[in-house]
């Protein structure tokens, strides 16, 4: 008798193992109220994206020109650098808006934009932002000057606008840095 229940043991535990076989690693079952097995969809699976919706990531081999989602959050980045190289523990905080990201073919038509000679990492922009002052800070008309209206209620200099240009960084951190800023080209 114990060889017979030992035997169905044994049978069982192939016929169990045999069954954990079949289905793909990662892709679990579930059972609906019927008993019938549902498939679950596998994360992993690739799905191909048709090259007009393909975007890069930072550290992809996508130029900066030719990716505007990458190229929007490095001008916000470099602005918060320069906003704190220029200001230090005068400015609180900031709110960056890019307002407009130059095209190759912008900056081609650009009179004065074409003479830089923008390579392929290279960004021209405009940007609108607004400075959250420290309590201390005496002297307003320094963060006025040229644009920007102070709201003596909120403590915020607003409507600040400039332009510039984004340019890796030669000496590393942070990747990317803001020259040719100013009012005007």
């Amino acid at each position: 008798m114990k060889k017979v229940i030992l035997g169905i043991l044994t049978v069982l535990a192939l016929a169990s193992l045999v069954g954990c076989g079949n289905k793909e690693e990662g892709n679990p079952s579930l059972e609906n109220d019927n008993n019938e097995v549902i498939e679950t969809v596998n994360e992993n699976v690739e799905q191909e994206v048709p090259k007009s919706e393909q975007t890069g990531t930072a550290g992809s081999n996508i130029p900066l020109k030719d990716n505007p989602e990458e190229a929007e959050y490095q001008i916000k980045v470099a602005m918060q650098y320069l906003l704190e190289e220029t200001y230090g523990d005068e400015v609180y905080d900031a709110r960056i808006y890019v307002e407009k990201i130059y095209t190759a073919e912008e900056e081609e038509a650009d009179e004065v934009l074409s003479t830089y000679e923008l390579g392929p990492d290279e960004v021209a922009f405009s940007v609108r932002y607004e400075l959250k002052l420290a309590p201390e800070v005496e002297d307003i008309m320094k963060f006025t000057a040229a644009t920007g209206e102070y709201d003596e209620e909120s403590g915020w200099v607003k409507e600040k606008y400039n332009i510039g240009i984004l340019r890796p960084n030669p000496e590393g951190e942070p990747a990317y840095i803001i020259t040719n800023f100013g009012t005007g080209w």
